[in-house]
């Protein structure tokens, strides 16, 4: 069930879908939007795409090439907001590895693991979405899915390339951090950060890619 702190999303969701004249990038937005002010948490992200999805449906009549095509269109906007949302982290990540005061290496650990969850985390908000839907819903979204899993996501190959990049820089500075489950942090969140470069990028898109 939505929480109510994302019907925001929900709303603006569905009245682009409607409007229906540029449902990707305003989709892109609308995510972007909701997790640049503080909110970079795992279970928010979900909930926020969760809400997108659903807002989508509500807005969209309903028949199956209707619905695939909006679908898709949404579901790019999100694949490209994630791969932003991964960018942020990374830099989010160099900028904690630098404050050690700040930020420990469990911060590191547990900022690192939610970076590489980000795709699992997109494929379980579609297919949670799928499951508790119609025929229709599950239908077009499960191939969705089936697609993006063998071919490839913006938000994947971010998290790969970025991924990469901080296991060198990391060394640099002395920390040999390997992924692992980790309990949350009770300190400073690398996702707050993570938040205002979120909001940094997004200001820095051309005027054409904001169309």
């Amino acid at each position: 069930m939505i929480e109510k702190s994302s019907q925001q999303e929900q709303t603006a969701a569905r009245d682009s879908v409607i409007r229906g004249n540029d449902i990707h990038n305003e989709v892109r937005q609308i995510v972007v939007d909701a997790l640049k002010n503080g909110q970079m948490e795992p279970g928010h992200i979900k909930e926020v795409l969760q809400a997108v999805v659903n807002g989508s449906f509500a807005g969209v009549a309903n028949s199956e090439p209707e619905v695939k095509k909006v679908l898709q269109q949404t579901v790019k906007g999100m694949d490209d907001a994630l791969s932003q949302v991964a960018q942020a982290s990374s830099l989010a990540i160099e900028e904690a590895a630098d404050n050690v005061e700040k930020f420990t290496d469990h911060d590191l650990k547990r900022a690192l693991n939610d970076l590489n969850d980000l795709e699992k985390l997109f494929f379980e908000a579609l297919s949670e979405v799928a499951k508790g839907g119609q025929e229709i819903t599950f239908s077009t979204l499960s191939d969705i899915v089936q697609h993006l899993q063998q071919s490839s996501t913006s938000v994947g190959r971010t998290v790969t390339d970025t991924s990469s990049h901080l296991t060198d820089f990391l060394s640099s500075k002395g920390k040999n951090i390997h992924l692992a489950d980790v309990a949350k942090s009770t300190g400073a969140s690398v996702a707050s950060v993570a938040s205002g470069m979120l909001a940094g990028i997004a200001e820095s898109l051309s005027p054409e890619e904001k169309k």
